[in-house]
């Protein structure tokens, strides 16, 4: 089992960060090959999409909203390559203008021994490029209050 914390802080307020997260056009500012909504309304509970991260091997994930407060959490649970993760990213606002968001990640499987190398180093390395490209896209586009 592996488990990964991240936590960063955006400088800009909650809602408008928020907003960026859960636009219903999935991440279309990530580095991602391919994200899209598979089934269900984006950002309600069951929902499904697909993300195609363009550097793992070809593996595509599988990822199901669990729970979801806007302005404060969304919780998943992703498949790939034989890993199981399940996820809670948090948001809370540190001041008027500064959000911090959390993000909780574990997993199962067995996709490491196949691969040949500790898998959950590259889950973190790709979750934080993630939030970093969140980060840069917030920054860029919520005006300074």
């Amino acid at each position: 089992m592996g488990r990964s914390e991240i936590r960063i802080s955006i400088a800009r307020p909650l809602a408008p960060v928020f907003a960026i997260y859960a636009h219903p056009d999935l991440w279309n500012w990530a580095s991602f090959q391919d994200s899209r909504w598979m089934s269900g309304k984006p950002w309600e509970v069951g929902s499904r999409m697909l993300i195609d991260p363009g550097n793992s091997f070809g593996i595509i994930v599988d990822q199901v909203v669990t729970h979801y407060e806007a302005n404060r959490r969304v919780d998943y649970i992703a498949h790939f390559g034989g890993i199981t993760m399940q996820s809670q990213v948090r948001f809370r606002a540190l001041s008027e203008n500064v959000t911090a968001i959390e993000s909780e990640l574990e997993f199962v499987g067995s996709f490491s021994r196949v691969a040949g190398y500790a898998v959950g180093s590259a889950i973190e390395q790709g979750a934080r490029q993630f939030y970093e490209e969140l980060k840069r896209e917030c920054e860029s586009k919520i005006p300074v209050p």
